[in-house]
């Protein structure tokens, strides 16, 4: 038997499994959707730089538990239409039956894990993103936090000692926050007073969790009271990154577009792309990022449309605002210079 996908794979080796995307916010894909986009079914929805970058967490359909899963970081590039390129699968498929035979959850040797790992679609994500898919995944199955999780604890209620707190306590502690209402309220009244390397490495470990409804709104009206090039205000978006769209997150949003940093609208396009899907319950109008992407440079402008306009379900409601007759003068100075047109 041939096999030609990943999906295929897994399950000839008899093996359960999970896929998260890694490319702009570690969130689960569904085995339906990654099996869909496996097949040229479905785009990839979260491309980065004309790739598709996911994590394969898989083990024995027999274990009990997933004790020790088998982790592989992909990488893959997607044609011009987002759809995953087949042959690079194939290659790969090739490489690890060629190492492994079709049995994928037996032991590696040491020789066959270093011929693995020069495979081409293997890489290493950051720091940040491994931290935060190992909290997802020890949540998910009832295990404990890291040992790092009761310092990060302590430091986001007093952070005195915050210098010693490490990466993976950050991510254990915001994927754990629905369980601590503690937590919750000591992060939402020191957010803005945290020392700026906490305040930020804290804001990446929440970006890649959906918080608490309570928490969320009330990160999200503090982000509204604050002006234009205030302290921590880029932190409080990219914290509200896996936020569903509601009323305060949209107002929050739509004020700090008024007057953007190039952080911000960078976050806004990278990290928060969905709240301005017209599709969504309560979207963020899409015009309003358009104008904040307008008053960019040029090269910048350039770098994010051609970035947003590579999200499958955000591209086709972007090229129909961009074609309206009551488009903005600066909007359309800019859609007109980047596209060459006169």
């Amino acid at each position: 038997m041939s096999l030609s996908t990943l999906t295929q794979l897994l399950q000839e080796g008899q093996s359960s499994y999970l896929c998260y995307d890694l490319g702009r916010l570690v969130q689960p894909l569904s085995n339906t959707d990654f099996a869909a986009i496996e097949n040229q079914t479905m785009p990839y929805p979260y491309p980065v730089q004309g790739h598709a970058c996911f994590a394969l967490v898989f083990w024995p359909q027999l274990a009990a538990s997933a004790q020790d899963p088998f982790l592989w970081f992909l990488k893959f590039p997607i044609d011009e239409r987002g759809l995953l390129e087949q042959g690079r699968v194939h290659e790969f498929i090739t490489q690890v039956i060629t190492l492994l035979g079709q049995q994928v959850t037996h032991a590696l040797t040491e020789e066959q894990e270093q011929q693995l790992q020069q495979s081409p679609y293997l890489f290493t994500p950051t720091e940040e993103k491994r931290a935060a898919l190992h909290a997802k995944l020890s949540l998910r199955w009832q295990r404990p936090p890291s040992v790092h999780f009761e310092l990060a604890e302590s430091t986001l209620a007093d952070p005195q000692h915050w210098q010693q707190v490490g990466v993976q306590g950050l991510h254990d502690v915001s994927a754990r926050l629905a369980q601590l209402e503690t937590t919750q309220a000591a992060i939402c009244g020191n957010f803005l007073r945290y020392p700026e390397a906490l305040r930020q490495a804290l804001a990446v470990a929440l970006e890649h969790q959906t918080l608490p409804n309570a928490m969320a709104t009330e990160l999200a009206s503090m982000l509204a009271q604050q002006p234009a090039g205030a302290e921590g205000r880029a932190d409080l978006l990219r914290s509200l990154a896996s936020q569903e769209p509601d009323p305060s997150i949209v107002a929050a949003v739509t004020h700090v577009l008024q007057q953007p940093s190039v952080d911000e609208v960078v976050i806004c396009c990278a990290r928060l792309w969905p709240l301005f899907d017209p599709m969504s319950d309560c979207p963020v109008p899409l015009a309003s990022l358009l104008d904040a992407l307008a008053q960019q440079e040029p090269g910048i402008f350039a770098a994010l449309i051609t970035d947003l306009l590579r999200l499958p379900g955000l591209r086709p409601h972007l090229l129909v605002t961009l074609q309206r007759d009551d488009l903005p003068q600066q909007v359309r100075q800019a859609w007109q210079a980047f596209t060459g047109a006169h």
